[in-house]
């Protein structure tokens, strides 16, 4: 009886608590609590069903009593055991990396754009940046824009921008050869 009144008051203090915090709306986070767990118990003395006690008897037919008052041939099932499972989570519900489109132009038109020390095309592109679901980088992130000098009489130059993941990712990112303007989204 005690280790059945330990269990008892081990999984009656998280279902109170549930049902107080029921009254304020903090139900569902205790009931997951409550899953995660893992009460068990095993039912003792459980009453045999009617169905398991007649294969039972079949298998094992009660051998001849010699003094036919006292022989009784009880059949009783394997204990069963009773397990709390946690809820599982579909695997749609889960959401996947969030991915942005940012758009990059130049002035003039025609700049090699480089990504993280890749190139990625010339200018005018669409990027498909990494993001979190609120729309901030997800790692740092930095571009560049390399204007290539068209004769002699120009100077080749680049325009860098950086982004940290304290930021959002802009809608459009134009480039020109003295920096970069950002168009939030």
């Amino acid at each position: 009886m005690i280790r059945r009144h330990a269990w008892i008051g081990a999984c009656e203090r998280p279902i109170a608590a549930a049902r107080r915090l029921a009254t304020i709306g903090l139900l569902s986070p205790v009931l997951c609590l409550l899953f995660s767990s893992g009460c068990t118990t095993t039912l003792k003395n459980a009453p045999p069903t009617a169905a398991a006690v007649a294969p039972a008897m079949a298998l094992a037919p009660a051998p001849e009593p010699e003094n036919p008052r006292s022989a009784t041939v009880v059949a009783t099932p394997p204990p069963a055991v009773v397990q709390v499972s946690p809820p599982t989570v579909p695997a749609g519900t889960l959401s996947p990396p969030a991915e942005l489109m940012l758009f990059v132009e130049s002035t003039p038109p025609g700049a090699t754009i480089v990504m993280d020390g890749r190139p990625m095309g010339k200018a005018p592109l669409h990027l498909s940046i990494p993001a979190t679901p609120l729309g901030f980088f997800r790692d740092y992130v930095e571009l560049r824009a390399r204007f290539i000098a068209a004769d002699e009489t120009e100077v080749s130059r680049t325009a860098t921008e950086e982004f940290t993941p304290r930021e959002k990712v802009p809608a459009v990112l134009q480039f020109t050869p003295d920096g970069a303007q950002r168009t939030v989204r």
